[in-house]
């Protein structure tokens, strides 16, 4: 251990001083008084305590390089000393010998150096443990008996209860805390501050150091300019994700070295792993006596922002244990994964995270499925195919090794969300959360919300009102927006105990958004083709109450790539010039003071009914004949209005490609919406042409357990969020739905040359367009938009467009000669629209222009 042994002779310690300066490429900081020139080095050594120049610590220039003795001599006096001298019981021994010792791995890297210490805040308030590793024992609340052994995680199955875990369970257990940087601290003073105020705060009495035997700080030692973490470039270049990958081989390396101490495993516990509840750190220890034997216990992606394209994602990304995991440094099966990760480094296996690549060799050892990487990845500098060896014959035999032994195991004291938002209600057992952003729900008491629904029929929305009374849900009003010739009913009441006033449209339906008489402070919009979720999860910023709003960037692939999406944002940078981002209407919970007076501007600028929305397009309509775009108010524009006027700020808006969103509204009425959006001659041709008898395949649709389960297509019911998604599958599988409905930005609708007024359907995405590729950008961490704004030219953008094969020559590339597309097509919908039964001919046409597979 280390400290054994007396203090170096003064030669020892002038060369280790040497080595060590070596070592870490020091530089002697020289600085001017008004004496001259004089080194401050030679005060800093002289003060600099023994053990900064013995193994373990001179091999990490944090404790050669820092210039806080205060620091370094508490550090000494606390944890050093003591192992040098007999223990005199008390406290806790620093020598004692226990039969499970845990690192907790806390990596970092340059950007992410400075907030690090406000990630132990929570530490103080939900301690790791519930007594000092010294007093283990002293609770009484849990009796255990020894004879039994720890309970057996099998046997007791899904109804443990964590809480009943008594630190007494660990009297042969303890932890270590590293804090681990990516490159090396001496050439980063951020690090290196950041670092002495997290073990300031550690040698403070009390606190969650007191769970903790020993703090180190330690370095991977990656280049600066190899400490790569570049997600928008994950299709091109192959060491994109280079950092990550080689600092995780350096932590297994360093703690299965045994230099810093013999430890069984380690934790490697990012930023953005945060507990929850207290003595985590007690349970987590628990976890590891119950489940042992095991390579990696961790967690799966338990989120359900993935849930849209389930059946897509192979099942290596769908079952992989993601990198926040408890790691066994002594199994043999880990030994060969990170040799792999090893001899993978510069080779395009590199540009998958460590995490998933382990999870794609044992599934081709398993399941003989071979990972597909990106074809640009897959090229050398002349452009030329690379050719991978072949390597399935040995994951082959490492699964028919280790496959009977279940090496990979789950626990639920650890949840993986991947940057999904939560509230309250959807956490459960577990004791620390990672890539989660946790807000607060809907307040009834502060926030008063009407529900504005777009009805074309008499009854069409009556599903709605009947099933609103089931939902949890904000809404203490709906109104619902009727066509002039269409008698209102005579009993809502009967229908729900919200209270629902009808009103008459004036103007034109896409005017809705605008026209709605709203009493209330706040306000939704949906239209009858769809009902209440079964929970409208509105969120809410802690303390300062801003609603939280989904938005999608205004990038080429995530919009621009759609004439609909691309047509949105020109009309939003109207409001704001350069304005980058796309708000879905059904999203939006709109503020009805600012709703009027985003309304009154809209009209003043385009005519009361919109008329001249488009007046200034007349030389685009010349050359194309026809213009893909909304004919009314969006919440993309509201949203752009809000921006120029410095209001934006709100709303909380959280990237939907990063974090996900939740619908709050199911589209239910499929067909019917396609069928009243046709005319009778194209309804005809489309029967004629399609001979279409499919039925509805959407497992979102379904809204209960029983009904997901029974559905007859393989659905499989969330409990955690009580949401139905499709099954997983095989990868280049068939899907449960030879066609599914996936949500696009609703119908096209087509502006004519003579821009007369028509009676069009409101035009009202639902979400937005987004498509796969890659399509698993936003799994990991954070996302780097390329952002491409509209100020290009529309030339630049087609002939971007043309060279990735994605557009044909003409915009409006798809004609208007046969109503569907008859090819057999992933995805198709005109999800969200709002269509008429007699009116709309677009939306036929938009189910091609806006198709997507949502990130």
């Amino acid at each position: 251990m280390v400290g054994a042994g007396a203090a170096p002779s003064l030669s020892r310690k002038i060369f280790l001083s040497l080595f060590a300066m070596a070592a870490s490429a020091a530089v002697v900081t020289v600085v001017l008084d008004s004496s001259g020139w004089s080194s401050s080095s030679d005060t800093e050594e002289e003060d600099r305590p023994d053990f900064v120049f013995e193994h373990p610590y001179v091999s990490s220039s944090y404790y050669t390089s820092t210039k806080s003795m205060k620091t370094l001599k508490e550090l000494d006096r606390l944890q050093v000393q003591p192992k040098l001298v007999p223990w005199d019981g008390k406290g806790k021994d620093p020598n004692r010998q226990v039969a499970t010792r845990l690192a907790i791995v806390r990596p970092f890297c340059e950007f992410d150096a400075g907030p690090l210490p406000t990630t132990f805040t929570c530490w103080n308030s939900l301690a790791p443990c519930k007594t000092a590793a010294a007093d283990l024992g002293e609770y009484e609340d849990l009796e255990l008996d020894e004879d039994e052994g720890p309970w057996n995680p099998d046997e007791v199955g899904e109804e443990k209860w964590f809480d009943t875990v008594g630190s007494d369970l660990f009297r042969d257990a303890g932890a270590d805390l590293f804090l681990f940087y990516s490159q090396t601290f001496s050439e980063n003073e951020v690090a290196i501050k950041a670092v002495d105020e997290i073990i300031d705060s550690y040698n403070e009495p009390g606190g969650w150091s007191q769970c903790f035997e020993n703090i180190y700080a330690i370095e991977a030692n990656i280049p600066q300019e190899l400490d790569l973490y570049i997600p928008s470039a994950q299709e091109e270049l192959y060491n994109w994700v280079n950092g990550p990958n080689r600092q995780f081989e350096a932590a297994f390396r360093i703690i299965q070295s045994g230099e810093w101490g013999h430890f069984d495993g380690f934790y490697l516990m990012e930023g953005d792993s945060v507990p929850i509840k207290a003595h985590w750190l007690d349970v987590v220890l628990s976890e590891i006596a119950s489940y042992r034997p095991f390579a990696i216990l961790g967690a799966q992606y338990d989120g359900d922002k993935w849930d849209n394209f389930y059946e897509d994602i192979p099942l290596s990304l769908l079952h992989h244990t993601n990198g926040n995991a408890i790691y066994n440094t002594s199994h043999p099966l880990m030994e060969r994964l990170v040799g792999q990760l090893e001899v993978e480094a510069p080779c395009p296996y590199n540009s998958i995270p460590y995490d998933y690549r382990m999870s794609q060799m044992w599934v081709e050892g398993t399941l003989q499925i071979v990972p597909k990487l990106a074809p640009k990845i897959m090229l050398n500098e002349e452009g030329e195919n690379i050719t991978l060896s072949n390597n399935t014959a040995m994951f082959t035999k490492w699964g028919e090794m280790f496959q009977h032994e279940d090496p990979f195991r789950y626990t639920k004291v650890i949840h993986n969300y991947a940057a999904t938002n939560l509230i309250p209600r959807h956490l459960g057992p577990e004791y620390i959360i990672h890539g989660a952003k946790l807000y607060s729900p809907w307040d009834p008491t502060r926030i008063n919300v009407t529900l504005v629904v777009s009805e074309w029929f008499s009854d069409r929305s009556t599903h709605l009102l009947k099933t609103l009374d089931q939902k949890d849900h904000p809404f203490s009003e709906v109104i619902i927006m009727l066509p002039p010739i269409i008698a209102e009913r005579d009993d809502y009441e009967e229908l729900t105990v919200v209270p629902v006033r009808p009103q008459h449209r004036q103007g034109p339906d896409v005017l809705d958004l605008c026209d709605a008489t709203v009493n209330s402070e706040w306000f939704m919009l949906t239209n009858s083709y769809h009902h209440v979720a079964r929970h409208v999860d509105l969120m809410f910023t802690p303390g300062t109450f801003k609603p939280v709003v989904p938005f999608t960037p205004a990038t080429y692939p995530f919009c621009f790539k759609f004439a609909y999406c691309k047509e949105t944002v020109s009309l939003a940078q109207r409001f704001k010039a350069g304005f980058d981002k796309v708000v879905q209407d059904f999203d939006m919970l709109y503020k009805t003071e600012e709703r009027n007076k985003f309304c009154d501007e809209w009209k003043s600028r385009f005519g009361e009914q919109g008329e001249d929305l488009y007046k200034r397009e007349k030389h685009r309509l010349l050359t194309r004949k026809k213009i893909v775009g909304p004919t009314g108010p969006t919440a993309t524009s509201y949203t752009s209005f809000l921006a120029r006027e410095g209001k934006d700020g709100m709303y909380k808006l959280t990237d939907r490609s990063l974090y996900g969103a939740r619908d709050p509204f199911i589209k239910i009425f499929y067909k019917e919406e396609k069928m009243d959006s046709y005319t009778p001659e194209e309804l005809a041709l489309k029967t004629a042409l399609s001979n279409d008898n499919q039925t509805d395949c959407n497992c979102k649709a379904f809204e209960t357990k029983e009904s997901c389960e029974g559905s007859g297509i393989g659905c499989l019911w969330r409990e955690r969020f009580e949401s139905c998604h499709p099954p997983e599958m095989f990868d280049d599988g068939t899907p449960i739905c030879p066609v599914t409905d996936a949500p696009t930005m609703a119908p096209t609708t087509y502006i004519e040359f003579d821009l007369e007024q028509t009676d069009a359907p409101t035009i009202t995405p639902t979400r937005a367009p987004v498509v796969p590729d890659p399509w698993f950008a936003a799994l990991f961490k954070n996302r780097e938009h390329e952002r491409l704004k509209l100020g290009d030219t529309e030339e630049g953008l087609e002939e971007e467009a043309l060279r990735d094969g994605e557009l044909q020559e003409d915009d409006d590339f798809f004609v208007d000669e046969i109503i569907d597309d008859l090819s057999a097509r992933r995805t198709e919908d005109a999800g969200g629209s709002e269509g008429d039964a007699d009116k709309v001919k677009e939306s036929s046409d938009e189910e091609e222009t806006s198709e997507e597979v949502p990130a």
